[in-house]
């Protein structure tokens, strides 16, 4: 067990460390190219007219005229959710395919990219997590992302080593996605942890009630990605980033 001071707060005989992926521990302009590259894919594939590429992206989340994250945008959502998104949108141009058959050309996409080139930690999370990982807590990442491309970022990030379980929403999932407290209380079971000892961190406001909702010991937002210090209402503290988090 191990106390982890957050500004001016400290949570004592803590035995889990929560992390959100995207927002917390990874810059989330990462996906830019992801989605520029899928778009590509399913223009091509299906032969959508021209504009249906843009339309695409912007289904995507990424604005095309800007070339940047749509604040909002369904890159925030679960990739369950764009799958389904994709499907609906290519019935307009009369093509029927499967969840199951967009999710095979989503994996495929990912294969292609070298996400080594562009996934970027936030300062300091890398040492965080060197010095979580020695002193024999787990740790855990929870994410809207589906489990396995989940992993591929973190293992591209350098990280994956140091994650206990990586927790993601994928179809057959047995816990349901943020706010509900099922992703944390089900990595307690799997880790033989008292829910009341785990704290997580995150960059939305769901990634709080995650822990409220579960009983935990303790909700800390960060900055580094989507939320404002307003919209993290149910935070018990807000630091700049991970990088402000101290081991005692």
């Amino acid at each position: 067990m191990i106390t982890i001071k957050c500004g001016d707060k400290k949570f004592r005989d803590v035995e889990l460390v929560g992390f959100d992926k995207d927002g917390t521990l990874l810059d989330i302009c990462m996906y830019i190219p992801v989605m520029q590259k899928r778009s590509e894919v399913f223009a091509k594939k299906y032969k959508l007219p021209e504009e249906a590429h843009d339309q695409l992206l912007e289904l995507f989340g990424v604005d095309p005229k800007t070339n940047t994250i749509i604040e909002g945008g369904s890159i925030h959502e679960p990739r369950v959710n764009n799958l389904r998104n994709v499907r609906y949108f290519l019935q307009n141009f009369s093509v029927n395919v499967t969840i199951g058959e967009l999710s095979d050309i989503f994996d495929q996409v990912d294969d292609k990219v070298d996400f080594s080139s562009y996934i970027k930690p936030y300062p300091g999370v890398k040492e965080l997590l060197e010095k979580l990982d020695a002193t024999g807590v787990k740790i855990i990442v929870f994410t809207h992302d589906s489990t396995t491309p989940a992993t591929k970022h973190l293992k591209s990030a350098g990280i994956r080593k140091h994650f206990d379980l990586i927790l993601g929403i994928d179809v057959d999932s047995p816990y349901q996605r943020k706010p509900a407290p099922d992703m944390l209380q089900y990595a307690c079971k799997v880790l033989d942890v008292d829910v009341s000892k785990s704290i997580v961190f995150g960059d939305d406001n769901r990634d709080m009630l995650l822990g409220k909702n579960a009983g935990n010991l303790g909700c800390i937002g960060v900055l580094t990605g989507r939320s404002t210090e307003k919209e993290l209402v149910d935070a018990d503290v807000i630091l700049s980033s991970v990088a402000e988090i101290e081991i005692k």
